[in-house]
């Protein structure tokens, strides 16, 4: 199990080149494993955690203007986000793999819901810039080192 510190600054520094900043935000990948990022730039229930699982293991949170990134092994992945009307996210992750989610949060009928959709590396870059913040994703004893960050393990194949 792992802690969730959320709103935590961001350490890139300021008018850094979009695509550089996505890249400085990629951590480093441990061999046969893929990253995953969910980026939140929106400002809609600023406040509001939006729990993310992989197959159905918690990963992560956003609020708004935050991301969280995660390890995942390759294989198949079931993404969701609290709320996702329009179910479940799916990737067949590959080795040393990068992956760029938008989690889009609006309201509907009083309940709010958050959406993911893929995006290429270049919206990446520009959906990270009005991200202020990075949700630190901390193991226990560990101080949120790249590589003590929990793997997501990928679905089996029947």
């Amino acid at each position: 199990m792992f802690a969730l510190l959320l709103a935590m600054p961001a350490c890139e520094p300021a008018g850094e080149p979009n695509v550089a900043r996505v890249r400085s935000v990629a951590s480093p990948i441990a061999r046969g494993l893929a990253q995953i990022c969910v980026m939140r730039p929106g400002t809609l229930a600023r406040d509001v955690s939006m729990e993310l699982r992989d197959n159905g293991r918690l990963v992560g949170a956003t609020r708004g203007g935050t991301y969280v990134c995660w390890l995942a092994a390759t294989g198949d992945h079931q993404l969701t986000s609290i709320d996702d009307d329009t179910g479940p996210t799916w990737l067949e992750a590959r080795a040393n793999g990068r992956y760029w989610l938008h989690q889009e949060v609006s309201e509907l009928g009083g309940r709010l819901h958050a959406h993911l959709d893929w995006v290429e590396e270049s919206a990446a870059a520009e959906l990270i810039d009005e991200c202020d913040e990075r949700v630190r994703v901390a193991v226990p004893g560990h101080d949120d080192e790249p590589y003590s960050l929990s793997i997501a393990p990928a679905k089996a194949r029947r």
